[in-house]
């Protein structure tokens, strides 16, 4: 299989030799380096049950921007998961950054990230970099609230470019 890699992205510094990660349409997830796949990592047999869904999709403003993507509003302190109620349980998010900047200026892939901030049941937040896509898969039946993430928010850092955010997040009912 020959790869045009810089039809894939444009933001692989155009060389022909950097190898990349890309989804392919029989589930799976390969390393290729433009010429054939090397590594790959199936996800035919993947499937996550869910009670419902919510679905994202907003441009993030410039520097300060920020997106909740899902807030489960857990009280501290929770024993347990309200039965019957409904829980984000995973999140498919993926971060598309502009070419270029708002002089026109080509972004570098080294300059593309934004924040992730999580916050687990217990309201302890960290922040982490994200590039472009991030997942998170809870046991989707568990009642247990410390097997939660409370909350996720996106913001961009940058003064100089918008990101659009795409997310679908998963819910899953509280037995």
């Amino acid at each position: 299989m020959s790869i045009n890699l810089n039809a894939v992205c444009d933001c692989c510094g155009g060389s022909e030799n950097q190898p990349i990660l890309q989804v392919f349409d029989n589930k799976t997830f390969g390393i290729t380096d433009g010429k054939e796949i090397t590594e790959e990592f199936s996800l035919k047999d993947f499937a996550f049950p869910t009670d419902g869904y919510s679905c994202v999709g907003v441009n993030l403003d410039l520097t300060g921007g920020a997106q909740e993507l899902f807030n489960n509003n857990l009280s501290i302190p929770l024993a347990t998961l309200v039965s019957g109620k409904a829980y984000a349980r995973g999140i498919l998010l993926k971060i598309t950054y502009p070419t270029n900047d708002s002089n026109s200026e080509e972004i570098l892939i080294a300059d593309k990230n934004v924040k992730l901030t999580i916050e687990t049941y217990d309201g302890i937040s960290t922040d982490y970099p994200l590039y472009n896509f991030f997942s998170i898969f809870t046991n989707p039946k568990s009642n247990d609230p410390s097997q939660l993430i409370n909350k996720i928010e996106v913001t961009n850092t940058h003064a100089s470019y918008q990101v659009r955010i795409t997310a679908l997040v998963l819910l899953g009912t509280a037995l």
